[in-house]
């Protein structure tokens, strides 16, 4: 685990690296807004982020108390005010913060009427980029490891890089190739299809225990459902095209 001491208070990295992620990640929000293909004002965009960044607290933290209510929930020792106050402070669980995120960005839309297609297409890549040092920060912080392996980091396979570097490649490539300007909307359904292969991929090297159950981790699970739901996602965005097309 890496931390800081700040008048004798220990902080572990992963909320500065966090911080860093947000700083970086708005700001290529605000950056793609001045694109001429997009049209959302960029306090709009402001707005949504700041909605989804609660929305991401929020569900990432259900998610982990549900896990641990499935997992532990049978044991008294469960429901005591102490094991409580050891499990709260916790981050959660990723894709709960994505969905929690998700579900609030898409309430904020509705009632600013803004276009879902435009905002999502805008922040798609920064969503990656705030992944990523979401995830140096897990490195730093000594969660979310991987199985031991003679060739890892202090013999642990350092899955958080690995998943790091995924997301920092796939966002690299969206801005290089900018699909979106040929097929508006199609940032979105990519990356949930993408990200659920690589995630059901990495979670094979994961290392923390109690983490699923039927051979396969609760990401995995949540993987498979993630896949199919970008699939449908990708059909909406097309006939939408297609529909503004006949238009």
């Amino acid at each position: 685990m890496y931390y800081i001491e700040i008048s004798g208070v220990i902080i572990s990295l992963y909320w500065p690296s966090a911080l860093v992620g947000i700083a970086l990640a708005t700001g290529l929000a605000l950056f793609r807004c001045r694109a001429e293909r997009f049209h959302t004002p960029a306090k709009r965009i402001v707005g949504t982020i700041f909605l989804s960044l609660l929305g991401g607290l929020l569900g990432a933290k259900l998610f982990q108390i549900i896990g641990y209510v499935i997992r532990d929930g049978s044991n008294p020792g469960f429901w005591t005010a102490e094991n409580w106050i050891w499990m709260i402070p916790g981050v959660g669980v990723l894709y709960g913060g994505l969905f929690g995120g998700l579900a609030f960005a898409l309430l904020y839309i509705r009632r600013k009427k803004l276009d879902f297609v435009d905002v999502t297409d805008i922040l798609v890549p920064p969503l990656l980029l705030f992944f990523t040092f979401g995830r140096f920060g897990c490195f730093f912080a000594g969660c979310c490891h991987g199985l031991p392996a003679d060739w890892g980091y202090n013999g642990i396979i350092p899955v958080q890089l690995f998943e790091a570097g995924f997301t920092l490649l796939f966002m690299t490539i969206l801005l290089i190739l900018r699909p979106e300007r040929k097929q508006p909307g199609i940032l979105l359904p990519l990356y949930l299809m993408v990200y659920a292969v690589g995630r059901f991929i990495l979670e094979f090297f994961r290392g923390d225990i109690g983490r699923g159950v039927f051979l396969l981790s609760t990401s995995q699970w949540i993987s498979l459902l993630v896949f199919p739901a970008g699939l449908l996602l990708l059909r909406w965005v097309k006939r939408r095209k297609s529909d503004l097309l006949k238009h």
